[in-house]
């Protein structure tokens, strides 16, 4: 009898030990860190004068922490109807209702909208909130006035292995959505059909074909806690 009790004993500790093994990773996969945003623009006469616009700014900047495996904003993907409309009028409206579902079906963790810009060149502040399972994070504005082009930093890392950065700036690049056929900034509205997918941008009056130099945007995330 003594020797069933010692090992009923023995397996109940190993469940409980399993358990709290359980909690511990739960506790460092879930761990929250916040990061301060800085995205910096450049969209300047003199760094891009080719059909530079008298009322160049930039739209309420959006984004999200998210799994590393989102394909929102893939290049070679399709706009989504949020994507669409973010990067032809600059309203946040329906992408965020688009990244609310996501994150409601456990694709990402904290959506933000922050302010406007309202010229080519200038810094938007925010903060974002990540965690392990979603380290990563995405932020887009539209380039305004275009026809569908948008800035964005896309699928942004934010751990070094298992840590949380403490510091990270990357370049924001310029994107085409593939639903307007415009080709310079004050283009009338010109639907394209069938609609495209989405690209990087890099032709005129921007780019030169190849790529789009200097750089047009950066982006610094400043860890707060």
């Amino acid at each position: 009898m003594k020797g069933l009790r010692f090992i009923l004993y023995i397996i109940l500790s190993a469940f409980i030990f399993v358990g709290c093994e359980d909690d511990d990773d739960d506790d460092f996969l879930y761990e929250r860190s916040k990061y301060e945003v800085e995205f910096t623009f450049f969209w300047s006469s003199a760094n891009f004068p080719t059909d530079y616009p008298s009322n160049a700014h930039f739209s309420k900047l959006i984004g999200w922490s998210h799994k590393p495996a989102s394909d929102l904003f893939k290049v070679g993907t399709a706009a989504t109807p949020g994507i669409e409309a973010m990067a032809e009028t600059g309203a946040t409206t329906p992408l965020d209702s688009e990244i609310r579902e996501r994150i409601g079906l456990g694709q990402g963790l904290n959506l933000v909208i922050a302010d406007a810009l309202g010229s080519g060149t200038g810094t938007i502040k925010t903060e974002v909130t990540i965690d392990r399972l979603n380290s990563n994070v995405t932020f887009v504005t539209m380039v305004a006035p275009s026809p569908d082009w948008y800035v964005g930093a896309i699928n942004i890392s934010l751990l070094d292995g298992q840590n949380f950065v403490t510091t990270k700036t990357v370049n924001a690049f310029v994107y085409d959505s593939g639903t307007d056929d415009g080709v310079t900034f004050t283009s009338l509205d010109a639907n394209t059909s069938p609609q495209g997918k989405i690209s990087l941008f890099v032709d005129p009056p921007l780019g030169d074909g190849t790529t789009v130099t200097p750089v047009f945007a950066t982006v610094k995330f400043t860890r707060i806690n």
